[in-house]
């Protein structure tokens, strides 16, 4: 039983891979050492930046963004030159954002980033995004190393008594590093608006997870077991996944309906610190994700502080009202080496 569609890449999706090829099309330079001997890494950072939206009214955006007496060109230019201020000194080679309007703010951000920065082996030359058509938010990939093949797969649930919400689709894009690797990105239903406990949301997120499992187990069938990383905002804490003890792998996600499961590793399992990616009502969550698969490592896991961060490492949310803030998740950053 097919328990998703597919969708092929619409004419949106097509632009959209197209115009960030266009834009982001030069040779690059691997600016890791590692590329002088067998093994390589790259620095994976990924953040939630919470309804990014530009200063542009296309009616998509949250009613408090259009009914907003501040909210205007000046101040989107302003919080994006603080996020990208703030991207500066993650320095990832491959950042993963969520809660991203729309593909223009992927090009207002590499276009700031490269206007600040005199060192072309730092340039993000690579972007794609994709989200669902007339909805508010979704997801972009900034790399410094080639991106290809963009895929978009998008649920399709008939098989549940209530109707499904609006689920932002899972983004599969091959990263070149220079070996191959596999980058699935995620932004899971919320807990919000829920019944208690988040029960109803937690069947869509179940969806969700059998989505991705079923990828990660068709690309380790049809592609030799090339190398994957799974980011995003999952909305669910690492202690809501299934835990597997023995070997690399320390977590199970379910296919059910095939009755397959894909073993993943996180680094949180390993991670000692106390503070978590996001803090709600005083306490911290583990809820934005890597997970890899196949001959890779994650390493250096930690959520990341900065001056977007209170000095007990809780995020400075970004308030509407005042325009003050950078995002109420924390971002997370890891080094990947294969």
């Amino acid at each position: 039983m097919n328990f998703y569609k597919k969708k092929s890449v619409s004419p949106l999706y097509a632009g959209l891979a197209l115009a960030a090829a266009a834009l982001l099309s030069a040779p690059i330079l691997f600016s890791c050492s590692a590329m002088k001997t067998e093994r390589h890494s790259l620095k994976i950072v990924n953040w939630n930046a919470q309804t990014f939206f530009d200063g542009n009214n296309d009616g998509v955006e949250y009613s408090s963004f259009i009914t907003s007496k501040k909210w205007s060109q000046d101040a989107y230019k302003e919080r994006l030159q603080k996020l990208c201020k703030a991207i500066g000194q993650l320095d990832g080679d491959l950042v993963v954002l969520e809660e991203i309007e729309n593909i223009g703010i992927v090009y207002d951000i590499s276009n700031a980033l490269a206007g600040n920065n005199w060192n072309p082996q730092k340039v993000y030359r690579y972007a794609c995004f994709a989200k669902k058509e007339n909805s508010s938010i979704g997801c972009a990939v900034l790399s410094r190393l080639p991106l290809q093949g963009l895929k978009v797969h998008s649920l399709d649930i008939q098989a549940e008594q209530s109707q499904a919400p609006s689920m932002r689709p899972l983004i599969e894009v091959d990263l070149f590093a220079p070996k191959r690797i596999k980058l699935f990105v995620n932004h899971w239903k919320s807990k919000g608006g829920g019944k208690a406990g988040g029960q109803d949301s937690a069947i869509w997120r179940r969806w969700q997870e059998s989505l991705l499992a079923q990828k990660i187990i068709e690309a380790n069938e049809e592609d030799g077991g090339v190398p994957i990383i799974c980011a995003g905002d999952f909305n669910q804490d690492i202690s809501e996944f299934r835990i597997v003890d023995g070997g690399a792998a320390n977590v199970s996600l379910s296919c059910p309906f095939s009755g397959q499961k894909a073993l993943v590793y996180s680094p949180w399992l390993d991670f000692a610190g106390q503070i978590g990616s996001y803090n709600f009502r005083d306490k911290w969550e583990r809820i934005d994700h890597f997970f890899a698969s196949g001959n890779l490592r994650l390493e250096d896991f930690a959520p990341q502080t900065g001056e977007w961060s209170y000095e007990d490492g809780r995020p400075k949310s970004f308030r509407l009202h005042s325009l003050n803030g950078w995002s109420d998740h924390l971002p997370i950053a890891c080094r990947a080496t294969f």
